[in-house]
């Protein structure tokens, strides 16, 4: 086992670097704003089978980092590797396209330091920004002349966290974590004028470049509550504050003179650098659970953040209040199974349906989805190891091709592995 996990472990290691700014979430025109595409799933595959469901939802045999107070219930160690990736297609009223991408997704180790006490660490996307646009318009002095405005934003801001879940009194467990947001985003507009009267215009454009890079901590508060309502029947109540913060900012931009082909001919004109803040409002995530205590989990989560509070790094508002509303679940027909291998597959499923940050021409851009999952044993348990593989799938849209706006539908992919090991045991021989 320890050899398997060695080379788990060596192979996320290799990937971090690349995991630093690779992000899961596609192209998409709305993460031209604030910090771009914040993701919403603090947890991992198996939260993302339920909508992102997870805030009371614990698990032995996951790590539970939706909510730091129930890593308590990691009582052996827990190694989860994910990637995750869509497809999307964005359109408007007149035109649409199609593209996708695929990266690593979380990675995190959960070790159990007592038997009240267990900790995490791992490294999750916070946003990403990855959009391309261009618009064209005509001049109104000179008919035959067009102007071709160009958007380009790419990167996003990764977290790294160190969390930890402590049982207070019999149902009751705290937690909390400790998060470096860290990663740059690069963005650029071009304008080009272009006039078949003129031979001479529209053969290079000037770009606008711009780079900042963000970093800071951030700190999160955890609480759940599990209680017995009846003979084999559980409700649990969770909550998570995220502090607010500010994120120390570092601009620095030029212009660029380049080819209508890209080819850079002059790539430091009026360089400049700044410094300053971003403001990140505090956000809540609340759930509540059912569960049978053995193979029956059903739950539902809520998220509100006041991102009209948010400052760029000009201090400017530009977003707006959002929240989301999940629902979600999960099966195990029966786990102890010898000679059905799919009555030990747990089987997942979630809607969720909410208010995105964004809003254009005075639409609020709404998020709506739902989501499948499974886990799946691989070879065989023992009871020093436990190895699963997990997948989820997810099917949604975003925004309205109303008043000329866009709208995306997507279809989201995730998989990863998760091994289950009894760390630290003394093992005799008669």
């Amino acid at each position: 086992m320890y050899k398997s996990l060695r080379v788990l472990i060596g192979f996320a290691i290799l990937c971090l670097a690349h995991a630093a700014q690779a992000q899961n979430i596609g192209n998409t025109p709305y993460s031209r704003y604030g910090l771009g595409e914040y993701n919403y799933n603090l947890g991992n595959v198996r939260n993302a089978g339920m909508a992102g469901v997870g805030i009371s939802a614990g698990n032995s045999f996951q790590a539970n980092t939706a909510n730091p107070a129930l890593l308590y219930y990691n009582s052996i160690t827990v190694f989860d590797m994910g990637v995750a990736g869509q497809l999307k297609t964005i359109k408007n009223s007149a035109e649409k396209q199609t593209d996708g991408n695929a990266n690593l997704y979380n990675l995190t180790l959960a070790v159990p330091v007592s038997k009240r006490w267990s900790s995490a660490i791992g490294l999750r996307p916070y946003s990403v920004v990855n959009y391309e646009a261009r618009t064209t318009s005509s001049l109104p002095s000179n008919p035959r002349a067009t102007i071709q405005q160009q958007y380009l934003g790419e990167g996003g801001i990764s977290e790294a966290y160190f969390s930890h879940g402590v049982k207070i009194a019999d149902g009751l467990t705290i937690g909390g974590s400790a998060s470096y947001l860290f990663g740059a985003i690069t963005k650029e507009s071009a304008s080009v004028v272009q006039d078949d009267s003129l031979a001479a215009i529209g053969s290079e454009k000037v770009v606008y470049n711009e780079r900042i890079r963000y970093e800071n901590f951030i700190f999160r508060a955890g609480a759940n509550y599990r209680k017995q309502i009846k003979d084999k029947s559980y409700l649990s109540a969770g909550a998570v504050y995220s502090f607010g913060t500010d994120l120390d900012a570092t601009r620095r931009s030029s212009y660029e003179r380049r080819t209508l082909s890209d080819n850079i001919l002059d790539d430091n004109i009026l360089p400049d650098s700044s410094e300053s803040s971003v403001n990140l409002p505090p956000s809540l995530h609340a759930g509540l659970t059912f569960d049978n205590g053995k193979n029956l989990t059903i739950g539902a989560d809520f998220y509100s953040q006041k991102w009209s509070e948010f400052r760029n790094f000009s201090g400017e508002s530009e977003l707006g209040d959002s929240y989301r509303v999940a629902l979600g679940g999960e099966y195990t027909p029966n786990a102890n199974s010898i000679d059905n291998f799919f009555a030990r597959v747990t089987y997942r499923a979630g809607v969720y349906y909410g208010d995105t940050p964004y809003s254009a021409r005075g639409e609020s851009i709404k998020d709506k989805g739902i989501t499948t999952g499974f886990t799946m044993p691989l070879g065989r348990s023992t009871i020093y190891d436990l190895y699963q593989l997990n997948a989820a799938f997810g099917y949604g849209s975003r925004g309205t091709t109303d008043n000329n706006l866009i709208k995306e539908n997507y279809f989201q992919f995730s998989v990863g592995f998760t091994v289950n090991s009894r760390w630290f045991i003394k093992r005799r021989i008669d």
